[in-house]
């Protein structure tokens, strides 16, 4: 007499339930390294950004220039301390963009005493971007 096996194909409901927990933790993990890799990666366009602007506070610095004093003006160049109006060559050269969630600081000194400071802040946590016209030096904290 022949006896028949009852054979087993696929999974059983335990099985699947637990790669199903399985992936959703992986998926978790590499979700949030993604956003500290946005993090990252929005404060070097904001670095870019800033040495971006460098150049042209150094020509803006030799045709005796002056640079914002506060966040409100937009001119990078201008013959005024409150930057409303432009230096001659430098009419369509505002300050940029910068990516979402980053805002210009106040600056500091100015361009006449070479010790003019910008910076733009952003991200959580928070991180900032510093630049010195003396040293021509940008950096991320």
């Amino acid at each position: 007499m022949k006896k028949f096996r009852k054979v087993n194909k696929g999974f059983t409901l335990i099985e699947l339930l637990v790669v199903i927990a399985i992936i959703g933790l992986l998926s978790s993990v590499v979700l949030t390294s993604l956003n500290s890799t946005r993090g990252k990666a929005r404060a070097a366009a904001t670095l870019a950004t800033l040495k971006g602007v460098m150049p042209v506070l150094v020509t803006c610095q030799d045709d005796a220039g002056i640079a914002r004093s506060n966040n409100s003006a937009a001119l990078v160049c201008a013959t005024t301390v409150n930057g409303t109006t432009a230096q001659a060559g430098y009419a369509n050269t505002n300050w940029p963009a910068l990516p979402t969630g980053w805002t210009y600081g106040t600056p500091a000194g100015t361009l006449a005493g070479n010790n003019y400071v910008y910076t733009a802040t952003g991200e959580s946590p928070a991180r900032t971007v510093t630049c010195t016209l003396a040293t021509g030096v940008c950096t991320v904290n």
